[in-house]
């Protein structure tokens, strides 16, 4: 019996890294560092290129900017500059569903690193999850357990468009301190502290392969990490090695192999099928690039299925015609009607069924 399982094999890949910490403590510097190395961007010119970012924390990225219109600022590095080169772009409201029309524009545009700073708000700022949630829930009555079912969708939509994207993504959390109230031993309520916990739903670090939290001393606590060698590090004020670290993980493997995509949509003919093909183009990270053609092609298989199901319909009406007729009047419509059921047997035979009054026209 032949089996679908087949041997794994390491692939190379691009790295999801989430960076969580209170104000002040370097996640911006961080991330920006490390898209650098993941991205071999060299001078502030490579980064403009490379680098995507979307900054929410009211343009606080371009105090580690350059101008780059100053003559011979391109070619020198962020150490020779004074700062870095990105392409920044700073939203004002933090509808998810907007977020996904970013990362696909940054995908579509070609840059290699996809900087998010932060994905808090797109939690709790305007127009984030939590508010999406308060507005579905009030088109519901007020019930809150409503409104989460029409916003999961939403959020799982730019969850998987930040791991689809075809380059490597830093995205930075906002970190406070979280408390808990219990009953002590003598019967009175106290405050227990749980420790700096990132602002955003709860598991979403699962989506990444390396997670990290920094603090205001400017160490980073590796939490999190699919790359055993940076497992439980503590690295004071992390820069290029620890890209280097990741990349020399990442590129550990055999290189993706990619599909005839055109064929392989060609080759699609239901809905069902189209779906198993968007997995994969998940996983490969191209779903940005092939929306549109997967868009295509469903809207063909949809097409097809219309116009097989249409002679299907027709018959199907021209039988209901023909026995209408006898009935409404068998002496007046016996002709029409026998016309109508002569009509209804070729249409049948066209399509390869036999009509079910055929007999009742005899």
């Amino acid at each position: 019996m032949s089996s679908r399982f087949m041997p794994a094999s390491r692939k190379k890949a691009k790295a999801r890294v989430a960076l969580a910490g209170p104000s002040g403590a370097g996640k911006t510097l961080t991330g920006l560092k490390l898209l650098y190395t993941l991205t071999g961007a060299q001078t502030v010119a490579d980064g403009i290129e490379r680098i995507a970012f979307v900054d929410t924390e009211r343009d606080s990225a371009d105090k580690y900017a350059v101008n780059p219109e100053l003559p011979g600022i391109g070619d020198m590095t962020p150490d020779e500059a004074g700062g870095y080169g990105f392409s920044k772009i700073s939203p004002v409201r933090y509808d998810p569903r907007q977020l996904v029309e970013l990362i696909d524009e940054a995908a579509l545009a070609g840059f290699t690193g996809f900087m998010l700073d932060s994905a808090s708000h797109y939690w709790f700022g305007p127009g984030g999850i939590l508010e999406l949630v308060d507005l579905f829930a009030r088109n519901h009555g007020g019930r809150s357990m409503d409104g989460w079912k029409d916003v999961r969708p939403i959020e799982r939509a730019y969850i998987e468009a930040l791991m689809s994207f075809p380059g490597h993504v830093v995205v930075c959390l906002r970190s406070k301190q979280k408390y808990e109230i219990t009953e002590g031993s003598d019967g009175k309520k106290q405050v227990s502290k749980l420790g700096m916990q990132p602002d955003q739903r709860d598991g979403l670090e699962y989506e990444f392969d390396l997670v990290g939290d920094l603090d205001q001393d400017h160490y980073l606590r590796v939490t999190k990490s699919r790359c055993v060698a940076l497992s439980d590090q503590v690295i004071h004020k992390p820069d290029a090695e620890l890209g280097h670290q990741l990349l020399d993980w990442l590129d550990n493997g055999e290189p993706p192999k990619d599909l005839d995509w055109p064929k392989a949509l060609a080759a699609c003919a239901s809905r069902e099928d189209l779906s198993v093909l968007w997995q994969r183009a998940q996983r490969l990270g191209k779903t940005q690039k092939l929306r549109d053609a997967f868009n295509a092609r469903g809207a063909e298989i949809a097409a097809a299925r219309r116009t097989a199901e249409a002679p299907g319909t027709q018959l199907d009406n021209a039988l209901t015609e023909a026995a209408g007729a006898r009935r409404s009047d068998p002496d007046a419509s016996e002709e029409a009607g026998a016309q109508q059921s002569r009509d209804a047997g070729r249409m049948a035979r066209a399509n390869g069924r036999q009509p079910e009054t055929a007999g009742a026209a005899r």
